[in-house]
């Protein structure tokens, strides 16, 4: 059964202003509270989470999100990293399908999901709709859109309109990490220790980690994952699982970027170990390899620019490379163009963060 609204001419109509949006110089987070604005008027959703995405690691670093609980966004993140379900996000970025539904994704029985039937039901809904958000072969955010009951299943013409702005989102959430921030505040610079349970609620922290919070703008709870950023979340759930690197960096309030990394405690006996987080400003060359993905660069102009960054000149960066001295500089005109920049100096405070 089709919503009412969504005809071939609607879609066209959304996905017009969609691509619309995304041509728009928006922060990130407004971007991705006007994108699904427009696309729930087409697509309606009960409950929604769009977030950002690491490349890299393909963690969630930063959601917005409506109707959703701590609890669900807790469970959510222990589904995620350490049970073996359907469509996760990473598979969400290629070689997978930029978006489906739960009920396609496992042949028709969503119950078969250990999502459909522990997560879900947190928020009262029985279907989702998960969309992934790609250019360039790399993923920069995700979207899970969810229905209760009452409303009929996600259907194939709304995958289809997801699929279609997959590529447009992509580019615009891409630009958007490197999009200057509006609010400036100062950061902690200490690094923030906290530990978690193994249910991810807050055992102890340093003083360090409250300021953390409040560059990450959020609050620590007392329930099962109540405050913690996204970011925490979703990397301490993946480090409980220890299969995957359990790191992710996130753009702070004050325009920083964040290091956060979790690896689980030994301890005795069978339960579950806890977690220790912490929470630091980023090293230069992690900030350097996100920002080299979202300024859109490509292979050969990263090669170019990591040379460039360890202060070799044009001739050993065509050297080491076995390019010619004009071909070098063919892509750091490339790159100052891509950076908004217009020397070396000026390149190379903008991608270490100087």
């Amino acid at each position: 059964m089709r919503h009412p609204a969504n005809t071939p001419v609607a879609r066209r109509e959304a996905v017009r202003d969609v691509e619309a949006l995304c041509r728009l110089d928006l922060g990130s987070r407004e971007l991705r509270r006007r994108v699904t604005e427009r696309l729930t008027r087409l697509v309606p959703a009960d409950s929604h989470c769009f977030g950002t995405v690491d490349p890299e690691t393909l963690l969630i670093t930063d959601d917005v999100s409506v109707n959703l609980t701590p609890e669900a966004a807790a469970a959510a993140a222990h589904n995620e990293y350490l049970v073996d379900d359907v469509l996760k996000f990473a598979a969400l970025a290629p070689p997978g399908p930029s978006a489906d539904t739960l009920t396609a994704a496992t042949g028709g029985d969503p119950r078969s999901s250990p999502r459909y039937r522990h997560v879900l039901p947190l928020i009262d809904a029985r279907h989702e709709l998960r969309a992934g958000f790609v250019v360039d072969g790399r993923c920069w955010g995700a979207l899970a859109l969810f229905r209760g009951g009452a409303r009929p299943d996600f259907d194939p013409a709304d995958v289809a309109v997801l699929r279609r702005l997959s590529a447009p989102v992509g580019a615009a959430l891409r630009r958007a990490a490197h999009r200057a921030p509006v609010e400036a505040v100062p950061g902690p610079d200490e690094a923030g220790v906290l530990l978690l349970d193994e249910e991810l609620r807050p055992l102890s922290q340093n003083p360090a980690a409250k300021l953390w919070w409040d560059e990450l703008g959020s609050a620590v709870g007392a329930s099962p994952g109540a405050g913690l950023p996204i970011a925490v979340l979703e990397v301490a759930a993946r480090g409980r699982g220890a299969t995957l690197p359990a790191y992710g960096r996130i753009r702070g309030r004050s325009g920083r970027w964040l290091s956060v990394r979790a690896a689980p405690l030994g301890g005795a006996g069978p339960a579950p170990a806890a977690v220790a987080v912490t929470l630091h400003p980023a090293p230069a060359a992690e900030v350097a390899e996100v920002l080299q993905l979202a300024y859109g660069l490509t292979p050969r102009e990263r090669e170019v620019l990591a040379k460039v960054v360890a202060g070799l000149p044009s001739r050993e960066v065509a050297r080491d490379l076995h390019l010619t001295t004009g071909t070098v500089r063919d892509h750091l005109r490339s790159v100052f163009a891509k950076t908004g920049t217009h020397s070396r100096t000026e390149l190379v405070a903008r991608i270490l963060g100087l």
